[in-house]
């Protein structure tokens, strides 16, 4: 008997050590998302079975103790993700079509809360922390790698981005559309800066954010771009080390516009979304707007958007987007009103946590919902596999009440 217990304990804790590597590697495995299969009648993907058998092999591991750790751990965020939760739960009921609602709350919000109850319980060490965040600069390295080959030879971008080279071409990665490169890349690189202005010497920092930039550009995506240089921008002026380097930049850059008018009239013209990519973001929006006056409360409901906005679908040379591309209306439209004030409060409380922990959690926090919420007002950095697992790790990692251990 003994011995068998003995053997049980060994067993248990090879698998704790298996799980927590498998967990550590995550962020490079995040866009086995494009991976789509039905089991049965229910469609899923790699990654969903992948973190189905982390939570599986988690509960063998710890029991319910270990989800009760975890969740004890989350601290002054408890209450605002069972919020979030429910609030975009309720949101699939009042979807035109609940079914597939499901699916994608069991996807966008059920998995990533369940995944950080089990960060939150096996990555409270610095170096086990210092191994997830490698890891998911790692995944920017490969990215960039991956983009920047697509852009010099063309090979393997999906068309229309698959154009000639200085004709429009954009680098897709392993995803179906160029955007989704920066999203994920950018709140990463966004992270990666902020360590790097808080601790100088860290060269692999610095080399993650260079790589999420060069994500931005071979994809050119102008949003992902934009949030990258201010939130940098910022974090420089924020640190007392660097101001002197902050001010000579905002100098050149005014000097820069003043000198060379094309190069004005080319930003004036982006940010008025006067470009066509702008103007089809407005037309959008105006949609967006006149749909959720008339359900202020439901939204579309969750995976609703494209079947609620048809009615109000006046520009019928454009397609309907999956989602109204800024991050208010985003929320708003999939998860009603409530869903949306519970987010907006999770990212207060994120920034509010990370500037009462301080250090390199203030800047972090000020970095990662700074280029979220910019790249957010021409896109949809959350409701995507990958993005809401990657918004929910970075949380983990630059919220500094999350490493709170209630044992202590």
């Amino acid at each position: 008997m003994e011995g068998r217990t003995e053997w049980h304990k060994r067993s248990r804790e090879v698998l704790r050590l298996h799980l927590w590597w498998v967990v550590a590697f995550l962020p490079i495995l995040l866009p086995i998302y494009e991976v789509r299969f039905r089991i049965g009648p229910l469609p899923t993907t790699a990654l969903e079975v992948l973190l189905g058998a982390i939570f599986l092999f988690f509960t063998i591991a710890y029991g319910l103790k270990g989800w009760m750790t975890g969740w004890q751990r989350l601290g002054a965020f408890r209450l605002l993700i069972l919020f979030w939760s429910v609030a975009s739960f309720l949101a699939v009921f009042w979807s035109p079509d609940a079914y597939h609602g499901l699916g994608l709350w069991r996807a966008y919000i059920l998995e990533p809360m369940l995944l950080l109850l089990v960060l939150a319980h096996e990555f409270q060490e610095p170096h086990r922390r210092g191994f997830l965040r490698l890891s998911a600069y790692a995944l920017v390295w490969a990215m960039a790698a991956w983009g920047a080959f697509e852009y010099m030879t063309g090979i393997g971008i999906p068309s229309p981005w698959n154009v000639g080279i200085g004709e429009g071409r954009r680098a897709t990665g392993p995803f179906p559309f160029p955007n989704a490169l920066a999203l994920l890349t950018a709140p990463i690189g966004a992270y990666a800066f902020a360590r790097f202005v808080r601790s100088p010497g860290s060269v692999l920092s610095l080399l993650t954010y260079g790589a999420a930039l060069l994500c931005a550009l071979v994809a050119r995506s102008d949003g992902a771009l934009i949030a990258l240089l201010t939130t940098g921008l910022l974090l420089l002026y924020l640190a007392k080390p660097f101001r002197k380097v902050a001010l000579a930049i905002t100098t050149a850059s005014l000097i820069t516009l003043a000198v060379f008018p094309a190069i004005r009239a080319e930003i004036w013209r982006e940010l008025s979304f006067q470009s066509w990519s702008g103007r089809v973001r407005v037309w959008m929006w105006e949609e967006t707007w006149t749909m959720l006056k008339d359900r202020p409360l439901t939204g579309a409901g969750f995976g609703g958007y494209q079947t609620v906005i048809a009615p109000y679908h006046q520009k019928d040379f454009i397609e309907i987007f999956e989602y109204p591309h800024t991050i208010a209306f985003n929320v708003w439209s999939e998860t009603g009103l409530l869903g949306l004030i519970a987010f907006a409060w999770i990212l207060l409380v994120w920034l509010r946590e990370g500037r009462s922990a301080g250090g390199e959690y203030w800047y972090a926090s000020v970095a990662v919902v700074g280029t979220i919420v910019i790249h957010g007002l021409v896109d949809v950095p959350y409701f995507k596999n990958d993005l809401a697992v990657m918004f929910w790790m970075l949380l983990f990692l630059s919220a500094g009440r999350l490493d709170y251990d209630p044992t202590s």
